[in-house]
């Protein structure tokens, strides 16, 4: 997925700067998911630690080459155009480094069944493909259409019953991904319904996290702490196959994404 990536945007986009930061980061994050994965298949524990560094490290890359959460535009402050207001720097490079790190993990949460994670990106690319092209965002469409294309791929070996399997090298990457182009695309000059749009274009990964991290607090469980509150372990463990499970999620993600070009066109 990471070469098809970068080999389709490379031949269409040249070395553009997100097109580079892509490669590099993408690269660096598959390097060290590629470790954790190689313990994993010893049946060996890698310490979560340096995953988080790598993680921070290309999420503060990404906004060092300005890729960033800028500001937001208040429509309806200062008359017909708003106001924009800009975030400062600190500001700006903690929103940044939250979305980034934040969907690196929240992706990667939801590959725990078969097809999941990369079904949900396909959507979410998609949709992410859709608002860029109706904010004649060229690159950010190419990039996004790109990755749809590459996880689609993939997922026609990885969907139930599994051949491959992304591992956290692919589902990071995949991650970094969305948060990249997302961060160039709709992101950009956001309005707050634009960051709501956002949001509801990766959806269900955001949603699996927020109520995870709730149902953690409420039971006094720690964050690190892997175990099955995630939506597709609570949907399997009420007899639902795993088949069922991604197919219904598939559709929650679609619903999301519909909800998103709604607002969209609304705004």
């Amino acid at each position: 997925m990471f070469v098809g990536l970068l080999l389709v945007s490379t031949f269409f986009a040249g070395a553009q700067k997100t097109v580079a930061v892509l490669a590099v980061g993408g690269a660096v994050l598959v390097a060290i998911g590629w470790l954790d994965d190689t313990y994993k298949s010893q049946k060996k524990d890698f310490p979560a630690m340096p995953k988080l560094m790598v993680q921070l490290l290309v999420a503060m890359m990404t906004f060092l080459m300005d890729i960033r959460f800028r500001g937001v535009n208040l429509m309806w402050l200062g008359g017909e155009e708003g106001t924009y207001i800009s975030f400062p720097i600190l500001v700006s490079l903690l929103m940044t480094v939250l979305w980034i790190v934040g969907l690196i993990n929240m992706v990667n949460f939801l590959d725990g069944v078969d097809g999941l994670a990369a079904g949900a990106t396909v959507i979410s690319a998609v949709t992410l493909f859709f608002l860029s092209m109706l904010k004649g965002q060229e690159l950010t469409a190419l990039l996004a259409v790109a990755l749809a294309g590459a996880a689609l791929a993939f997922l026609r070996f990885n969907f139930y019953p599994a051949k491959i399997f992304m591992g956290d090298a692919g589902s990071m990457f995949l991650g970094f991904a969305l948060g990249v182009i997302s961060l160039e695309g709709t992101m950009k000059g956001a309005t707050i319904i634009s960051l709501v749009v956002t949001v509801l274009a990766v959806g269900l990964p955001v949603i699996d996290t927020v109520q995870v991290i709730i149902s953690r607090l409420l039971a006094g469980s720690p964050m690190y702490q892997a175990d099955r509150r995630h939506v597709h372990h609570r949907l399997m463990s009420r007899g639902l196959s795993t088949k069922q499970t991604v197919i219904i999620l598939y559709v929650v993600s679609l619903l999301f994404s519909v909800l998103a070009v709604f607002l969209f066109y609304r705004q």
